[in-house]
């Protein structure tokens, strides 16, 4: 790829003091310190057009603009905004970086634009679920204007100029107001969560991408989930681009590897419905399985860091998988 005017030579793989790393491409990887370091990217292409892809929580939207000050990409020279999905570790920075980028138009699901618009009730629903730590994550949540939204179909492109030519898939599965972005020039998808969630630093221990499918409440669907790792392998990716976290060669080892975790967790937890158990017994179920795969590198307590980096993870999943069955079977959610 030639140099773009828009930006200065990076050094590839050097990462500055404000987490921005050089992936090749014009695509360059911004971590957002959403709780702690290495949890959420960001990702910006810088090509004839400029796209943010992902904001992350409001509280990041720091790492953002020092990464483009970094850049010497002006707030004005970025023109779309893209949040593969509504969920506040992903877009609750969309209203602000809207603010800051002003000629930005913003992409999302047609199903979680109205909760840009008006977050109220998404707001409201992450409170549920974090309670206290609502407002150190995610802070102030700023809705987006509505002429500033678009709501791409299914399969439409967007074209970055110079033969840069990106494609949204709806991915349903984890939301219902999901898509991935795939982008042939760098062989690459940025999967939001609906490709799952890879452990960094337990990857590179373990000498293989540690992944885990996300599948947290209420919107779990273990067939829709599949449904779209086969749509995502048929797009014949060589990289994933992770929000949560980094990029990862491998795609289409990841993509069968995480459709046999999908069918293992499910199994896993019609087995505890089935005696009487719930969300609790389901996340200590989870628990047991990873042990399992950690111990041969002599991780054996709970309580490593490397291992209690994923217990956010673990519980959402567990309670995720709980109210599936529920649902499916037309009970009311366990525990």
């Amino acid at each position: 790829m030639g140099h773009n005017p828009l930006t200065k030579p990076v050094q590839k793989g050097v990462l500055f003091v404000v987490s921005l790393a050089e992936l090749g491409d014009n695509i360059y990887q911004i971590d957002v310190h959403d709780q702690e370091p290495e949890r959420t990217s960001c990702y910006l292409i810088a090509a004839e057009q400029v796209a943010l892809i992902e904001t992350g929580a409001t509280p990041g939207a720091g790492y953002i603009k020092k990464a483009l000050k970094k850049l010497d990409i002006l707030p004005e020279k970025v023109d779309y905004i893209i949040v593969t999905h509504i969920h506040l570790d992903h877009a609750g920075g969309a209203g602000v970086m809207a603010e800051e980028l002003p000629r930005a138009r913003l992409y999302v699901h047609p199903r979680g634009a109205r909760h840009l618009i008006d977050p109220t009730r998404l707001i409201a629903a992450t409170k549920s679920i974090y309670g206290q730590k609502y407002d150190q994550l995610f802070g102030r949540v700023l809705p987006v204007p509505q002429e500033r939204i678009h709501t791409p179909a299914d399969g439409e492109t967007l074209d970055l100029g110079g033969g840069r030519v990106l494609r949204f898939h709806y991915a349903l599965g984890h939301a219902g107001h999901h898509f991935i972005i795939h982008d042939p020039t760098s062989r690459g998808i940025f999967s939001g969560d609906a490709l799952g969630v890879r452990f960094k630093a337990l990857s590179h221990l373990m000498g293989f991408n540690f992944t885990m499918p996300s599948t947290p409440p209420p919107e779990f669907d273990p067939h829709q989930m599949v449904e779209t790792l086969d749509q995502a392998a048929r797009l014949k990716p060589v990289y994933i681009y992770f929000a949560h976290f980094g990029r990862a060669e491998g795609a289409g080892r990841m993509l069968a590897g995480l459709k046999e975790q999908v069918d293992a967790l499910i199994a896993v937890g019609q087995r505890i419905h089935a005696a009487g158990g719930g969300a609790a017994e389901i996340e200590k179920a989870i628990w047991d399985l990873v042990m399992k795969q950690v111990a041969v590198h002599g991780l054996m307590d709970r309580g490593h860091p490397l291992l209690k980096f994923m217990a956010p993870d673990i519980r959402l999943n567990a309670a995720g998988i709980n109210h599936y069955l529920g649902r499916d079977k037309g009970i009311s959610n366990r525990r």
